[in-house]
């Protein structure tokens, strides 16, 4: 059975599809977000303040900077990763 092409259904289609397709695109302005990122080690254990890794953490976001991602080195070090938006 051969079916017949509908063309204002084609048209009413293409013209939804544009409306989406611009719409997206106004939405988000068009510009990207450039970030810079930022790598801080330091200890994860311990019982002196001096290079613990929470303190590099808090200190950096108090900098402006948000906190990405964590991973410990072995047993007593880490390190984390922190973003901004570059300027």
């Amino acid at each position: 059975m051969k079916r017949k092409l509908d063309i204002k259904s084609m048209v009413l289609g293409a013209l939804l599809g544009a409306v989406i397709v611009f719409s997206v695109g106004a939405a988000t302005g068009g510009s990207r977000t450039v970030w810079e990122y930022k790598v801080v080690r330091g200890n994860i254990k311990g019982n002196d303040d001096a290079g613990a890794l929470d303190k590099y953490i808090n200190n950096a976001i108090a900098g402006g900077w948000d906190f990405v991602s964590a991973s410990p080195l072995g047993d007593i070090s880490g390190f984390a990763v922190l973003k901004r938006e570059r300027k």
